[in-house]
This record gives C-alpha cells, structure tokens and sequence, in this order.
C-alpha cells in the first residue's frame, strides 16, 4: 500500500539570522530562507510565494494566491528506485485528495518530475519536482494548481527550488519508519480557481463557490 510522506520542516530559522522554532501559523513572506535544523536543507521562498506551517497540520506549505497553487514539502528515506515508483503510483495527500500520475518520472539532471490529475477534481492539475538528496532521502516538491494557464510557471518554480536548495550536513535521529514507506499526517491546504474553493483536511474535503 502506498503511504504518504511525512513533514519535511519541523524545525526553521528565518533569513534574519536568528535561529527559532517555528510556529504554526506564522507566514515567512517571499525572500526569505528558511532551513530545517533536523535536515539541514535550506531554501528561499519564491518572491509572489508565502510558506507556512498552517495550524493543525504537520505540512509546511507554500502558496501563491496570484498563480492559484500550492506546493507541498514532503520527505522520507528513499532511493532512487524507490523514489521513481512512489512517482509512477497513486499518490494520497490526504484522505480526499490524490495524484493520479498522468506520465512516468521523467530525469532531468537529478530532478525527476511527473505530471497528475487529481481524482474527482478535474479542474486541478498535479506535479511534482523531486530528488534524492544525503544521505539517502527523496525530497519531493508537490504542486496542486487550479489555473491551467499558469501550471507551467509553477513548475518551473517547484523544478527551480529543488535545483536551489542548500543541504547541510546534519546528525540526524536514526528514522523510526522502515525504508520505503511514504506517509505525511495533517491537512492539506485550500486552492481556488476563482469560482471556487476547494479545501481539504482528514476530516474530509468541502468546495465554496462564489
């Protein structure tokens, strides 16, 4: 059974230098860097792009209200032949949402990506942009866009900040997951196509419309 990947960012320092624990529902504008002090990976938030921690869920997330599109953080220990099936396979983000792939990983240097559909949402499009990063982790950037004439924009940002990233050597916990296993607990997030909201969380999903 495929299993959702678990949070990537637990622990962040902002770009002004201080370290702190960040805080659910604190929004670090675009420009800033934010590094996991667990993993030692770094990135900086897109310029137009807000992250957050958004309370109650264990996802960091980044948004961008302008191009309507999520991108979701997740990563697990993995190698590469693992990190291309969890991609070929259906992908749940949470109970109510999953990627159904739409094309096979694709390498490009050492991103691999993968196009989506998004099972009883039509007007949404999927993608993900990931890499096997040390010591042996695959780190995936997930896209959920609700304007198709924007998606190409946004995956070249989620390719971009893969590409970019800043990866730290760490000590890190030995995992308590078994090698190979993805999950993530806590919410997804909301998009809107304009007419629409669409938001899902464990509990279920619900639409609002204008």
């Amino acid at each position: 059974m495929t299993k959702l990947w678990k949070i990537l960012v637990l622990a962040l320092s902002s770009s002004v230098c201080i370290a702190e624990q960040v805080q659910q529902g604190k929004i670090y504008p675009g420009g800033s860097y934010v590094e996991s002090s667990q993993t030692g990976i770094g990135l900086t938030i897109p310029q137009g792009w807000q992250g957050a921690w958004p309370a109650g869920s264990e996802m960091f997330v980044l948004e961008s209200t302008t191009l309507k599109a999520n991108i979701f953080m997740a990563m697990q220990p993995a190698d590469e032949n693992e990190l291309r099936g969890w991609m070929a396979g259906t992908i749940p983000l949470d109970a109510s949402i999953q990627l159904q792939p739409a094309s096979l990983p694709k390498k490009t240097g050492k991103i691999y990506t993968a196009n989506y559909t998004i099972n009883d949402a039509p007007q949404l499009s999927g993608y993900i942009a990931a890499q096997i990063v040390p010591p042996s982790t695959g780190l995936a950037f997930i896209v959920l866009s609700a304007d198709a004439g924007k998606l190409q924009k946004v995956k070249r940002i989620a390719v971009s900040l893969a590409n970019s990233l800043t990866i730290k050597q760490v000590v890190a916990p030995a995992p308590t997951q078994r090698k190979g296993e993805f999950y993530q607990s806590g919410d997804a997030s909301a998009v809107s196509d304009g007419n629409c909201t669409y938001f899902s969380s464990g509990a279920g999903s619900i639409s609002t419309c204008d």
